[in-house]
């Protein structure tokens, strides 16, 4: 009776944690990518709390990812303001010394962005806010007149506005 027992705990187990992933590997968005050829994006980037805005940053590449293993072709702006900005510097002194880590994955996951030819625009009001000076910004950033006008006009092109907080 006990091997029984022991056998239908086991088999509980195995269903309550196979489970769950099972499932999740049969969804897809093949409804809303039905006819799709190319996407037109611009993430509103504007988080400033750290482990955060690294996270908001894997999820715009997870969406790349899955958007080509779809066979989409994507066309990605990635805007930043707000308190997002001063993770993209050069200097860490717009940072606290604790971030200093993800400071580093941000630069890294801006170097990947580029390499997949994604645009990434700094707003240039909000460098004025949190009072960095543009030219301290990462070389591979565009920093544009006014980070309001860019979603207008990328969203009057077409592209999905997505806020990323």
């Amino acid at each position: 009776m006990k091997t029984v027992l022991q056998l239908v705990m086991a088999l509980f187990l195995i269903a309550i944690t196979a489970g769950p992933g099972l499932a999740a590997a049969s969804y897809n968005n093949s409804n809303a990518l039905a006819g799709v050829r190319e996407t037109k994006v611009y993430f509103d980037v504007n988080v400033g709390e750290p482990a955060k805005l690294l996270n908001r940053l894997q999820l715009i590449d997870t969406t790349y990812d899955q958007l080509v293993a779809a066979g989409i072709s994507p066309l990605f702006v990635v805007g930043i303001r707000g308190k997002a900005s001063n993770y993209f510097t050069r200097d860490d002194d717009y940072v606290l010394d604790t971030d200093l880590p993800v400071k580093k994955q941000i630069e890294a996951r801006v170097d990947q962005f580029k390499a997949r030819r994604f645009r990434i625009e700094q707003c240039s009001i909000a460098a004025g806010l949190q009072d960095i000076d543009v030219a301290d910004f990462l070389p591979q950033l565009e920093v544009v007149a006014n980070g309001y006008i860019s979603m207008i006009g990328y969203q009057s092109k077409g592209y999905a506005y997505v806020p990323m907080d």
